[in-house]
């Protein structure tokens, strides 16, 4: 069975095929969202900037701004991709800037807690028999008492996680279950966010309970990756983010088309045979409705007229009663099979 992560995980949950391309076929893509790259360069300078703690050196404010610009100067390429184009890179870049300076400022000295590991791995088995093995890496484990332990996470999105999402997280729950195990003086573990675009620090604790609840569900989650045949496809408003989209059978051929200029976009055959398909069905809407309105029309001159058979010129129609009340309109050829029109 091989090693899982919580990002191995994520992955078979938000997309099944995503899955298998990345972990089972080992497809790789050069290629990295914004809100990825912009991620990483801040991890980075903030790994700096405690690295340089645990040697005595508290580098500036400034040191660390322009660290983290000349970093992205240097890894910025067109392999970086941005989805939402209403924002530019300077944009990603300047929110990326402000998540620095607003750590910076809010924990400056910097001596809430000790240091312990920065990018720690960690790994740990979920059963006695250490089938489910995983893994993964800690932004900062840090010691704020005898006892207590802090595992530090930092976020760079766009959104606030509810107090429901963070309870039932399950990235920090498995570093706790970790860190329990490696340090034999546990009394606390914190599990401490940090919200960076939003200045916020978010802490939340696990219960043995939920922990428990958490290992039981994690195991659950991997026998079912391990029973996994079929890998299809889910849509998701992810799938804009997706580095396998040109291989995705949801979404390779809107790839092949928005790169097509508009002459050529409104001529491909896929584009051209899916708007026909869309007129023709808005003909047929059109139709149906106009035969409803006759068809009411008939059935009110039948009444009136005391009739149940009405002639046309190469048609007749014939009321038939039905259940409960209604009643249906047959049409039929003189001289022909009956056609059904409804009932």
């Amino acid at each position: 069975m091989p090693v899982y992560s919580h990002s191995r995980l994520g992955a078979y949950e938000k997309c099944p095929l995503q899955y298998r391309f990345r972990y089972i076929d080992k497809i790789k893509r050069d290629v990295q969202g914004i809100e990825a790259f912009m991620g990483k360069r801040v991890h980075e300078v903030l790994e700096r900037l405690y690295r340089d703690l645990l040697m005595s050196k508290r580098p500036s404010l400034d040191e660390l701004v322009t660290l983290y610009h000349e970093t992205w100067k240097e890894t910025f390429s067109d392999r970086v991709t941005i989805v939402r184009t209403e924002y530019t890179a300077d944009h990603y870049r300047q929110v990326g800037e402000r998540c620095v300076a607003g750590y910076y400022r809010r924990y400056e000295p910097f001596d809430q807690a000790t240091t312990l590991g920065l990018e720690e791995k960690v790994q740990l088995t979920l059963d006695a028999d250490g089938r489910y093995l995983l893994q993964g890496y800690v932004d900062r484990l840090a010691r704020a008492g005898r006892g207590i332990y802090e595992i530090h996470d930092y976020k760079t999105s766009s959104s606030l996680p509810s107090d429901w999402d963070l309870r039932r997280d399950r990235q920090l729950t498995l570093y706790q279950m970790a860190v329990e195990r490696r340090f034999r003086d546990v009394r606390e573990v914190r599990l401490i966010w940090h919200y960076l675009a939003f200045d916020q620090e978010l802490t939340s604790a696990r219960t043995p309970a939920e922990i428990e609840d958490q290992r039981r569900n994690t195991i659950r989650l991997i026998d079912a990756i391990e029973r996994t045949e079929q890998f299809p496809p889910r849509e998701s408003a992810l799938c804009r983010w997706c580095e396998y989209r040109d291989i995705c059978p949801v979404q390779k051929h809107l790839v092949k088309v928005e790169a097509l200029p508009r002459n050529e976009f409104e001529g491909e055959d896929g584009v051209r045979l899916v708007d026909r398909l869309a007129a023709l069905h808005a003909q047929r809407r059109g139709l149906e409705k106009e035969i409803a309105s006759v068809e009411e029309a008939i059935l009110a001159y039948a009444d009136r007229e005391g009739a149940t058979h009405l002639r046309g010129t190469q048609h007749h129609a014939r009321l038939k009663p039905g259940s409960e009340g209604r009643r249906s309109l047959e049409l039929s050829l003189h001289k022909a099979e009956q056609i059904q029109l409804f009932s």
